[in-house]
């Protein structure tokens, strides 16, 4: 996917989330890079379609309505209905990631 279209800076993390479906499934997922507007996963199962609605939380983040963009296999991105606040996004970024930093 081009990053010429997109507004924000996105930060790579790895995140544990997890979203919900409007029909009501709800899987575990990774976050994978996120912005303050919106962010990709990983769902290796990932069904969704364009244009669906789903919550995402983001850690205990959330839930966070979130409309499914793009999908190229497992890899969902999704856009914030609302931007996320700058601090909420450096919270994340600085104290959720899971990579290691070795």
């Amino acid at each position: 996917m081009s990053n010429e279209n997109r507004r924000e800076e996105r930060h790579t993390v790895q995140v544990a989330g997890r979203y919900r479906a409007r029909h009501g499934a709800s899987r575990d997922v990774w976050i994978k890079d996120i912005s303050v507007d919106g962010c990709r996963l990983f769902d290796k199962f990932s069904v969704l379609p364009i244009g669906d609605q789903i919550h995402v939380k983001v850690g205990n983040i959330g839930p966070i309505p979130t409309a499914v963009k793009w999908r190229e296999g497992s890899t969902v991105g999704g856009q914030f209905e609302q931007p996320l606040h700058p601090s909420v996004l450096a919270h994340i970024v600085r104290e959720m990631d899971e990579r290691d930093d070795d």
